[in-house]
Order: C-alpha cells, then sequence, then structure tokens
C-alpha cells in the first residue's frame, strides 16, 4: 500500500535551496519505479501465457497421432 506520509517526509527532508527539490519527489516514488513500469506494460501477459501452454498440452494429448 502508498504511504503518503512517506512521500511528504521526503519532500520535507529535500533540500530547500531547489525551488523545484519537494515538486520533483514523486519521481523517486515506488509507482513510477522502472521495474512497476513493466510489468504494467503487458498486464496480460502472465495469463495468456499460461494458457497458451494449456492449449498446447491439451492439443498435443488430445490429437490423434499421424503415422508415416
Amino acid at each position: 500500500m502508498i504511504d503518503p506520509g512517506k512521500i511528504i517526509d521526503k519532500a520535507k527532508l529535500a533540500n530547500h535551496k531547489d525551488p523545484w527539490a519537494k515538486r520533483e519527489q514523486w519521481r523517486s516514488h515506488p509507482a513510477f519505479s522502472k521495474m512497476t513500469q513493466f510489468k504494467s506494460m503487458f498486464p496480460g501477459f502472465g495469463i495468456a501465457s499460461g494458457l497458451f501452454a494449456v492449449y498446447l498440452v491439451y492439443d498435443h494429448f488430445s490429437s490423434p497421432k499421424a503415422k508415416h
């Protein structure tokens, strides 16, 4: 869960000589990390891969064997 208190605390601890320091704190929030962005890039990929694997196994065992 996102704790807004941590964001506010980081803003208070920021260097106040920089006028934009308090406004730039959102960039270090975990919701904007590289891993979070990568996970949300393909939201259904994991489920789709699992279902496709189940389909391949089903197809392999249910199709009649061709004799050459």
